[in-house]
């Protein structure tokens, strides 16, 4: 068993703050404290996602995030299992995700479940840990894969 520090215990639980921070952000659709989860020129990479999904700087990816979700009625994010690797004012982390997306109403069975793992790299900022990097991969997906497009046209219409 590892023994760690006073100092490396404050990290790692401050670490796994900004992972809860991230899934209530997104599932509560708080944009402001999802955006305090990461740098400002944060670097996201999610290749198995749909057809991909890149974004550079915080701005555009709580934008990006916020274009997904915004037209589902419910998501659930689930990050567990955190592997954390400290070295000093910067982290490297695993995370599990399990993640459910909901759209009720005109779409017929619009659920969908992605499970996978997030892999971080964070850095000590003086308002705290921050995600500074990080990739997405899906492991597996069950559910209608389709919610994601009427979604977007519920917001789409919205919009009119």
């Amino acid at each position: 068993m590892p023994k760690y520090t006073l100092q490396e215990l404050s990290d790692r639980a401050e670490i796994s703050d900004v992972f809860t921070r991230y899934a209530t952000g997104v599932d509560t659709r708080d944009w402001e404290l999802w955006r305090t989860c990461f740098t400002d020129d944060v670097v996201v990479e999610t290749p198995t996602v749909r057809d991909g999904f890149f974004a550079k700087g915080a701005d555009q990816l709580v934008a990006m995030c916020k274009a997904d979700v915004e037209g589902l009625d419910a998501t659930q994010h689930i990050i567990t299992n955190h592997n954390i690797n400290l070295n000093g004012d910067t982290a490297h982390c695993t995370s599990y995700l399990h993640a459910q997306h909901v759209l009720r109403g005109e779409h017929s069975g619009g659920h969908l479940i992605l499970a996978g793992y997030y892999t971080y790299d964070m850095v000590r900022t003086p308002d705290g840990w921050k995600i500074k990097k990080y990739s997405l991969t899906i492991t597996w997906g069950s559910g209608d894969a389709s919610v994601w497009a009427s979604a977007k046209a519920r917001m789409a219409e919205a919009a009119k």
